[in-house]
């Protein structure tokens, strides 16, 4: 049996890492909003928009959850791939009020985050307690039946976590839904949950809330309750320690705001029409040849359409004079000419 190598914590804030492994998408955003220069009340003031309010949100309270965890530590975590299994996890990274967890028996591909208030983490022992027993990860790389007995050798010295650092109680939920479309927030991007970056409120579907990331396109905008734990109010980052990303490189203006007199704000291309021509009205392609109208077109007061074609056809009918069909005989050597001349004869 191969014994379990001891996981290395990985630090998110080197800033060397260009890419995320999976999307491709940029860490560092080559924007005007760089990290450690972007400031919300520039941003709130240049695009008109106004932050969601603190009653709005599960993490609301001025002062965030101290996060006394340290990498290595074991704990016990609800398996996210599959909730109804409680299994032996392993702090692997931490920024800000969160940690980044790898459960034991697993790979680095599915790691995932807590915040450290999260009733999903308990300390070493608590599964027990309540007359539980531990289970394997989803995607155990052993076989099942030699899981006690990797369960007591990844337990055997390892340093847990004390039960004092642990928080008793989630913050309460909102009593609605009183979010609105246009508000700005801090959202964790779901498909790189080490990134907390700005958001809009999109749309609102009953306790549902649309979260719309500034500055990039719609494959990472979501759907999330009003109460979920990755959403967060404007200034969270900046008050946990936690990295904020800034927005994307194409960040729209509203129509009432006009364009910006210090370039701060980047207007989307799309949404500039070309001078001179109407809005979604694509251009000739090069080389094909503008079509010449009739002369009876151009004409002003004449008709358009089948209306033109019928009455310039009834027109030259009138003017030309009327032909009346010459009577023609046989072809020379048909066969309907021998037999004239043959009766003639």
């Amino acid at each position: 049996m191969k014994k379990p190598v001891p996981q290395k914590a990985i630090e998110w804030k080197d800033g060397r890492r260009i890419k995320h492994p999976r999307s491709g998408r940029p860490s560092r955003v080559p924007s005007q909003y760089q990290a450690g220069h972007f400031s919300w009340d520039k941003y709130l003031k240049e695009t008109g928009a106004t932050a969601a309010p603190a009653h709005c949100f599960r993490q609301q309270s001025t002062t965030p959850p101290l996060n006394e965890f340290k990498a290595g530590m074991k704990l016990e975590a609800q398996d996210p791939r599959n909730t109804t299994s409680t299994c032996i996890a392993t702090v692997v990274g931490l920024t800000g009020a969160r940690l980044r967890l790898r459960l034991d028996g697993s790979d680095n591909k599915n790691d995932f985050w807590r915040l450290v208030d999260s009733s999903e983490i308990q300390p070493i022992g608590s599964c027990e307690k309540n007359g539980g027993m531990l289970q394997p990860p989803l995607g155990f790389r052993l076989n099942a039946s030699s899981w006690p007995m990797f369960l007591l050798k990844t337990l055997n010295g390892a340093e847990m976590a004390p039960a004092r650092i642990f928080h008793k109680q989630e913050p309460p939920v909102p009593e609605q839904n009183s979010f609105q479309v246009g508000m700005k927030l801090e959202a964790v991007d779901r498909k790189n949950p080490h990134f907390i970056c700005p958001a809009t409120v999109g749309a609102l579907r009953g306790v549902e809330v649309l979260v719309t990331f500034d500055g990039w396109r719609g494959a990472f905008d979501y759907y999330c309750r009003y109460d979920s734990r990755d959403i967060f109010p404007v200034g969270w980052c900046a008050m946990t320690g936690d990295n904020l990303q800034p927005p994307g490189t194409k960040v729209g203006l509203p129509k009432s705001l006009g364009a910006p007199t210090d370039g701060t704000v980047e207007v989307t291309t799309a949404l500039v029409p070309t001078p001179g021509r109407p809005p979604g009205q694509r251009g000739r392609k090069p080389g094909r040849k503008k079509a010449k109208l009739p002369d009876a077109w151009l004409q002003k007061g004449a008709p358009l359409g089948p209306q033109a074609t019928q009455a310039q056809a009834t027109e030259k009918s009138l003017e030309s004079p009327v032909k009346i069909p010459k009577k023609r005989g046989p072809k020379p050597g048909s066969k309907l000419g021998w037999a004239k001349r043959a009766r003639r004869g």
